[in-house]
């Protein structure tokens, strides 16, 4: 159900662009994991639906208006929609919204902030770690030619081939 979510409200506020539709589900499937065991089939839907809509609204965000170049919108996909389905468990997994209980959003929303906090810590170590060894961005004409021919010396179009 948190997949039906994701899936209808992607493609609603995406404008059926085939990006927002393929990503709906995904954004839905991520936001359930944490109380995929504990929620009402009908709290899994609206789990789904608000993932939907936060992973069209800050991809789009981040993309846009923010200029990150986060390309397959990861950030908004695991790291929003995933930090969403945690307290979300806390509030859809209680008796009173038709889930089995055993959950509290006190507990749900300490755990999540927990949890972004260690990916962010572990985040800056690796990030920080590569950036003092490597760069981590491409020059411009690398990004025009593309990292398939940059770095890996494949190409995905034939008129494009490199003759290494």
């Amino acid at each position: 159900m948190a997949m039906v979510g994701g899936t209808l409200v992607a493609t609603l506020l995406g404008r059926n662009d085939p990006g927002f539709v393929h990503n709906g589900p995904l954004a839905g499937l991520v936001a359930i994991c944490a109380g995929s065991d504990v929620m009402h089939p009908a709290g899994a839907l609206v789990v789904g639906g608000v993932a939907g809509a936060i992973f069209v609204g800050m991809f789009t965000l981040t993309q846009n208006r923010w200029k990150i170049d986060d390309v397959l919108g990861v950030w908004p996909l695991h790291g929003l929609c995933g930090a969403w389905g945690g307290i979300a468990c806390g509030i859809f997994g209680a008796t009173a919204l038709g889930g089995l209980g055993g959950v509290t959003l006190g507990a749900q929303l300490i755990g999540t902030l927990i949890g972004v906090t260690w990916a962010f810590a572990g985040g800056l170590a690796v990030y920080g770690l590569l950036r003092s060894v490597t760069s981590l961005r491409l020059t411009p004409e690398e990004e025009q030619t593309g990292t398939d021919l940059t770095i890996h010396r494949i190409g995905a179009t034939p008129e494009r081939e490199a003759s290494w």
